[in-house]
Parts: C-alpha cells; structure tokens; sequence
C-alpha cells in the first residue's frame, strides 16, 4: 500500500469532521436525556475528559515515535498480538460506523424521503461511499479541506441567526437534572469524541511527529466548541423536556430561521451540508477500518477489503427493525468501544517503552 502523506491542516479537518459528525448530529438528543437543558455543561466535561486523554497519549510518543498502535504492537508482541489490537480496534470502528449509517439512514427516511425503503437508501449510501474511499486518504482530505470550513460556518449562521429567538429562562434549573447526572453522563458519553483515536492511526501519514500533536489538539478544539454552541443554542430555543424528543437536534433549529419574506426554507442548506459531511465522515471511517485490516494481515489491495467491509457493515446495520432498538445498541456500543479508542493508544505505547527500555538495560549488561 502506497503511504500517502497529509499535511497538518488537512489532518486537523479531517479528525475535527470525525470528531464533530458524530457529536453536533447524532449526540446532543443523548445529552439533554442525561443532563436535561444542562447539556453544553456536560459537553464542557467530556471535553475535558477527552482532551485528557489525548494529552497522556502525546506523552507517550516520545518515547514510540511516529508509529501507530498498530506498528507499535508487533513490535511488542509479533504478529499475534498486532492482529489482536488491530481486530480490538476495526470491531470498535466499525461498530460506532455501522450505528451511524444507519441512523443516517432513517433521518434521510424522515426527513427527505419519507416512502422509500431504509434499504434503498443505505445500499444508496454504500456505493457512494465505495466511490469516495476508493481516491485515497489524499484525495479525502482535500476535499474535506475545502468543504468542512464551509460546513462550520453554516453551523455559525444557525447559532447567529437564532439569536432573537433565545430564552434565558430555558437553562434553569442551570445543572438541569443535577450535577451528578452531568458528571456520570459525561463519563458514559466520553466516547462522543473517541474518534480521536484517529490521530494515532493517521501516524504514520504525516511528516514529523509535531503534526498529530497540532491537529489533534485543534480538532478536539473545533468540534468542542462547535458541539457547545449547538447545545447551548438548542437548550435557549427548546425548554426541557421539549429538548429530549427530537431526533436530529440541528435540523430543528435549521427549521426555526426565517430570514425575510423569500428565505423560509433554511433547513434545505443545513440538509446538503449533512449528507456532504456524512459522506466524507464515512469515507474517512472506511479508509481506517479497512487500513487497520489491511496492516493486520499485510493486505495490500485496501479497495478490495473495503467492498467487503462495506457490504458486511452496511448488511449488519440493515438488520435492527427500529429506530429505538438501534438507539439501545448505540447506548451499549458507547460502553464497550470507549476503553478501546481511548485506553489503547496509551497502554499499547507504554509497554514498547518498558521493553525497549529492558533490552537498552540488557545490552549496557
């Protein structure tokens, strides 16, 4: 496989699109569930949390170097042990992607086309995905490059414009349902931005070390804030429990703008930035899951891989027969994936240290 280098802006809007998908589309409904209209209190902890996380594992990459886990564990273990922690890490993936899609799937059901099958539309959504993956991470992240900016400002004009429409009152109580639901749900909906594991598997993509340490930092960064003022604009419009019902948090408050007598249907841009943004998440997601794979078993033809991942995946998550039943498994996915995306980059690392730094003792003996 060809290692295609990325620079430090692309890789910072490539994981803050990772990061911000999953956490400005489909998490603040999980949120105001947990810490009522108390929700941007409890995105302010989970950033913490995560950003936390991600500062003990730049520690350990003085001493790795610009490996990924991955790399780091043959070098560990051998072979049996880079299968396993590559396996650990595709499930995770591909469990968080497959609940995505197909939550996806029944927004454009419930929001765009009502009467067609939640078949059609994921088999529609596998082939675009087949045609994005197939360019290469470079191709990737140019593009989202040029959208992903345009994305954060639409989401800008939204808390803008809803300015006029804000009621203070809306956030009193201001812990919501108290501070315990806050601290206990951010802990439970850390993994909101565990793909920050991304960083580590782009590794060995960029040019130094410095560059990881940058992006990772300002993605982290982007999809805070951005997911802070979504739920805090959110929790002035809506009074809670208003604010738990509905499923796609952001199109409700597209739906609200009305600017002047001819632009009344704002929701229709915030519909084409979704599915852009969508794609190129799912591009991404398909290129780790199926590089992960493909350094587990020394695969070089990615693509082949990725058609079987993406039929397997988007096969799987066909399968749940509601709405409610894939927001169970989501709740119970979040609980299994968060030690892998965050515990391994840092476990992983910290072993290579201590044996590299047993055979250094070994060879002064």
């Amino acid at each position: 496989m060809k290692n295609e280098v990325i620079r430090e802006k692309e890789m910072t809007l490539l994981v803050a699109n990772l990061l911000s998908v999953k956490a400005i589309f489909a998490f603040p409904r999980t949120l105001f569930q947990t810490s009522a209209n108390a929700a941007w209190i409890e995105v302010i902890y989970m950033s913490l949390l995560a950003w936390t996380m991600l500062e003990i594992s730049f520690l350990t990459y003085k001493g790795s170097g610009k490996k990924s886990i991955i790399d780091i564990s043959d070098k560990i273990g051998g072979k049996p042990l880079k299968i396993t922690v590559s396996l650990l890490i595709a499930a995770a993936l591909s469990v968080n992607f497959l609940i995505e899609i197909r939550m996806f799937s029944e927004s454009v059901k419930l929001i765009l086309l009502p009467r067609t099958e939640i078949e059609y539309i994921m088999i529609l959504l596998a082939a675009t995905i087949c045609i994005g993956q197939r360019r290469g991470l470079s191709a990737i992240a140019t593009v989202n490059a040029i959208f992903f900016p345009i994305c954060l400002v639409f989401l800008g004009f939204i808390v803008a414009f809803l300015g006029k429409m804000y009621s203070i009152n809306n956030l009193f109580p201001i812990f919501g349902n108290g501070t315990r639901s806050i601290l206990t749900g951010g802990f439970k909906n850390i993994s909101c931005f565990g793909d920050i594991i991304a960083v580590n598997l782009l590794l060995p993509h960029t040019k130094d070390i410095s560059v990881p340490k940058k992006s990772g930092r300002k993605a982290l960064l982007i999809a805070s804030l951005t997911m802070f003022f979504i739920c805090l604009s959110y929790a002035l419009c809506y009074p809670y429990p208003l604010s738990k019902e509905y499923l796609l948090p952001v199109y409700q408050l597209s739906k609200m703008i009305r600017a002047g007598e001819y632009f009344q249907r704002f929701e229709a841009f915030f519909e084409f930035v979704w599915e852009i943004s969508q794609l190129l998440y799912s591009s991404i997601y398909v290129f780790l899951i199926c590089e992960t794979i493909s350094k587990a078993f020394g695969l070089k033809d990615r693509n082949a891989v990725s058609y079987g991942v993406i039929a397997v995946i988007t096969f799987v998550a066909a399968e749940p027969v509601s709405v409610e039943k894939v927001l169970k498994l989501s709740h119970i996915a979040d609980i299994l994936t968060a030690p892998i995306v965050y515990l391994l980059p840092i476990l992983i690392p910290i072993l290579y240290i201590i044996k590299t730094r047993k055979i250094r003792e070994e060879m002064r003996r």
